[in-house]
């Protein structure tokens, strides 16, 4: 299973003050915002009222549940053999399309499932217009935008690919992408694009080799770099290449923000809704990789 993962912010509006929802009450709020309200109707979306959300379940500080639609009417395709020709057909239909996520209030962070029936974004769409419609609730998300230091995701994950473009170099940057620099100069090469792979039993390491002059480009600003690395548990975590080149800090756990990256996370098994705690913890696991800080978070 896919998933898509997201900082929120979840406000209430009364009057024309608006104010945090203390992440203690995020579950009791989606909770009451289950299925139908008071007089039968789902949530409007784009024109329909078809959103709903469902299945909602606790675990410690955190939660899962179901964003789903109600497709009242799909066209299908008929053949007629006899004139070899098709037809689309309407036909009732009362299927609930729907995307799962596990919530993380106190890291204010929630991974969504990405499907082709149920995108994660048009997920996300969706249940703010739920918390809206039925609580005048605001559920803000925004996709991770951070480019993640190859010093920190060596240390954190088991990296087993790395995408790298190398640019053009100045003198302020390390001996070894120096000294790589100077190599692309002498067969005037402009960029330097490439991936390199390693088997999740021997992960990629920074001991002065090659990753390790990529590393110091990258910190320089001199180089773009995405990874796909593995928890200890299988789970796989792709971070792609920003768009654009970024310097980055001395320390390695500072954050760089604004930079158009989303976090994919992909669970190997596919595992029946609702999943148990112990899904549930390995996903916070990987989110907590991706978060500033953690204070609110007591329950580790």
């Amino acid at each position: 299973m896919h998933y898509k993962l997201y900082r929120y912010q979840l406000t209430k509006v009364s009057g024309e003050k608006e104010r945090e929802i203390h992440p203690d009450d995020h579950f009791k709020l989606f909770q009451r915002a289950r299925g139908t309200d008071s007089y039968g109707e789902f949530a409007e979306y784009r024109g329909k009222r078809d959103s709903v959300l469902m299945f909602v379940r606790e675990y410690r500080s955190d939660f899962v549940g179901l964003i789903g639609r109600h497709s009242t009417e799909r066209e299908v395709t008929t053949y007629d053999a006899k004139e070899d020709e098709t037809y689309q057909v309407e036909v009732d239909d009362d299927d609930y399309p729907n995307a799962a996520f596990v919530c993380l209030p106190r890291l204010r962070m929630i991974a969504c499932s990405d499907g082709a029936r149920m995108p994660a974004d048009g997920a996300m769409s969706r249940l703010h217009q739920i918390l809206l419609y039925r609580h005048r609730a605001y559920f803000v998300v925004e996709a991770i935008k951070e480019t993640f230091d190859l010093r920190k995701a060596v240390n954190r994950f088991r990296l087993i690919e790395v995408t790298f473009d190398i640019l053009p170099v100045n003198p302020h940057t390390g001996d070894l992408g120096l000294k790589l620099d100077e190599s692309r100069k002498l067969d005037h090469i402009k960029k330097i694009s490439g991936k390199a792979t390693a088997p999740s039993s021997a992960p990629m390491t920074l001991e002065g080799g090659f990753l390790t002059s990529v590393q110091q480009l990258q910190q320089s600003g001199h180089a773009k770099v995405g990874f796909v690395g593995r928890t200890d548990e299988g789970t796989e975590v792709k971070v792609p290449k920003p768009g654009k080149t970024t310097e980055l800090a001395e320390d390695e756990e500072d954050s760089v923000r604004n930079e158009s990256v989303g976090v994919r996370i992909k669970v190997p098994e596919k595992l029946d809704y609702p999943f148990n705690q112990a899904y549930v913890t390995r996903i916070r696991k990987i989110a907590r990789q991706f978060e500033e800080s953690t204070l609110d978070d007591g329950d580790g």
